[in-house]
C-alpha cells in the first residue's frame, strides 16, 4: 500500500482513514502495503546489493522484562504474535512461568495475499468474502481458517499451547478505535470484500465494507478487559506499539493502554513495533523496517521476473536476513527507550532454529501456500521477497516497557 498507510495514533487519525479519504485505503495483513504496486518489469539483480555493516553489541535487559509472575501476549493478526513475541513467550515457557497468546483479528483482509492462494498468481480476480472469512462450515475454505492454522503452527514450533482467537475482522481494530472516540461503541465492525475491485493494486474499495458481524468496539473493549484483569497483576502484557505504522495495530496498543489504565491495578506493558511509523523515503515501511532495507520494495507484483529466474525471490529476501543481529526498534519516531531481549542460540541460530520454523509456518504471508496444487516455478515466497518476515528472526527482540510502578527513564 504505497502511501495509503494509516498511522492511527488516536481515533480522529483512524476515523479519518476508515472515512475514505482521497486515494487511501486501510492497511490489511502483514506485508501488504509492499505488495500494493503494479509491476514495473524491473528485475533488480540481487548480486548488486552494497555491502552492509552488522550493529553495535545489544545490552540485554533479560533480567527486567523477565522479572514478571506471567506473559499475556495480545496480537493484532495471526503472525504478529511471532514477530514481536516469540522470543519472549520463549523465555516465559522455559522459566515455567504462565503464557497466554491471544489473537484479536483472523487477518481476513490481505488482498494480494489471499489472490496468490486463491489463484497461484499474483493476478487474476481477488478473494469476495466468502472467501476471505467463512467460519460457519467445517472445511478450511476461506484465508481467515488458513491464517489461524498458521498460528497453531507456528505456536506448537516455539513449544507453546495453541492461541486464543477472538475473531475480529481485519481492519476492525482501528475502526473501533476511530468508533470509540466517536461515540460510536455499538456500530457492527465489517469484514472486507473485494468482489467489486479489479485488481487488489487499484482497489479503493472493499476493506471493511463487506458482511457486518455481530463485534463492535464496546465488545472489543470488554474482550481485553476480561483477559487483562484476569491476569495477576505481575503479569506482563506484550501487544503492539501506539505509534506502529499499521491502524489496526496502533489501534491496539492505544486500546490495551486504555484499558489497563481504568484497572485498580494496571498490569506492565511491553510494546513491539512491527511496522514503522513513517515510510521515510520509501513506497512504504516495511521496505526499510527492520534494517537493513530492501533490495527491491515493492516486489511482490513482479511475476515475470521470478518465473524466469527461480532463484530470485530467494536471493532478494535474503539481502535482510540476519539472524545474528541484534533487533532494534525504528528511527523515524519516539517510541520510548528500548530494552532488549537476548535469545538463546536455538531460537535464532541455524535452519533448525524454532522462531525460524515459527515464521516459516506463515506460509500465505510468505506466498508459498496454494489454495490448490502449488504455484509456478520461483512464484513461491513472492509476498515476502522483500525479506521482511525473515527480518524479525534476530538474536534479540525490542520492547518498550511501560510499568506503572517502576520509576520512570
Amino acid at each position: 500500500m504505497p502511501n495509503r498507510l494509516s498511522r492511527a495514533a488516536g481515533p480522529l487519525a483512524a476515523a479519518a482513514l476508515l472515512a475514505g479519504c482521497a486515494g487511501m485505503k486501510p492497511p490489511a495483513g502483514v506485508g501488504a502495503g509492499t505488495a500494493s504496486a503494479p509491476s514495473t518489469g524491473v528485475c533488480f539483480d540481487p548480486a548488486a546489493a552494497p555491502p552492509l555493516a552488522a550493529p553495535a553489541e545489544p545490552q540485554c535487559a533479560n533480567a527486567e522484562l523477565l522479572a514478571y509472575d506471567g506473559l499475556l501476549v495480545l496480537g493484532p493478526h495471526p503472525d504478529d504474535e511471532s514477530l514481536g513475541f516469540a522470543g519472549l513467550a520463549s523465555a516465559y515457557r522455559a522459566q515455567g512461568k504462565p503464557v497466554a497468546v491471544v489473537v484479536v483479528t483472523d487477518g481476513d483482509a490481505y488482498c494480494e495475499a489471499c489472490r496468490l492462494w486463491k489463484n497461484s498468481s499474483v493476478h487474476g480476480a481477488p478473494c469476495v468474502a466468502s472467501e476471505l472469512s467463512n467460519l460457519a462450515t467445517p472445511a478450511v475454505d476461506s484465508f481467515a481458517e488458513v491464517r489461524r492454522g498458521e498460528s497453531v503452527a507456528a505456536q506448537a514450533a516455539l513449544g507453546l499451547a495453541p492461541p486464543t482467537f477472538l475473531g475480529y475482522p481485519d481492519t476492525g481494530l482501528a475502526a473501533a478505535w476511530a468508533n470509540l472516540g466517536t461515540g460510536a461503541l455499538q456500530r457492527p465492525l465489517r469484514r472486507s470484500d473485494f468482489s467489486g475491485c479489479h485488481d487488489c493494486e487499484t482497489c479503493k474499495g472493499g476493506y471493511g465494507e463487506g458482511p457486518a458481524t455481530e463485534l463492535t468496539a464496546a465488545t472489543l473493549m470488554a474482550a481485553l478487559r476480561e483477559r487483562i484483569a484476569a491476569s495477576s497483576p505481575r503479569t506482563l502484557v506484550a501487544t503492539t506499539h501506539w505509534l506502529d505504522g499499521h491502524g489496526d495495530h496502533a489501534a491496539l496498543g492505544q486500546l490495551v493502554r486504555r484499558v489497563d489504565g481504568e484497572l485498580a491495578q494496571p498490569r506492565p506493558i511491553a510494546f513491539a513495533v512491527i511496522h514503522a511509523h513513517t515510510p521515510k523515503d520509501t513506497a512504504h515501511p516495511d521496505c526499510w523496517y527492520p534494517a537493513p532495507r530492501a533490495l527491491a520494495c515493492p516486489c511482490a507484483a513482479e511475476e515475470a521476473c521470478a518465473t524466469a529466474d527461480p532463484t530470485w525471490v530467494a536471493r532478494l529476501a535474503r539481502h535482510r536476513f540476519h539472524p545474528d543481529w541484534p533487533a532494534a526498534l525504528p528511527d523515524d519516531a519516539d517510541y520510548g527507550t528500548a530494552r532488549q531481549l537476548c535469545l538463546p542460540a536455538p531460537l535464532w541460530q541455524g535452519e533448525a532454529a524454532a522462531k525460524l520454523a515459527a515464521v516459516r509456518s506463515y506460509a500465505s504471508q510468505r506466498g508459498t501456500l496454494a489454495r490448490a496444487g502449488s504455484h509456478p516455478p520461483g512464484l513461491d515466497g513472492i509476498m515476502d521477497c522483500n525479506g521482511y518476515l525473515g527480518s524479525f528472526v534476530r538474536r534479540t527482540e525490542a520492547f518498550v516497557l511501560v510499568d506503572p510502578r517502576a520509576p520512570s527513564d
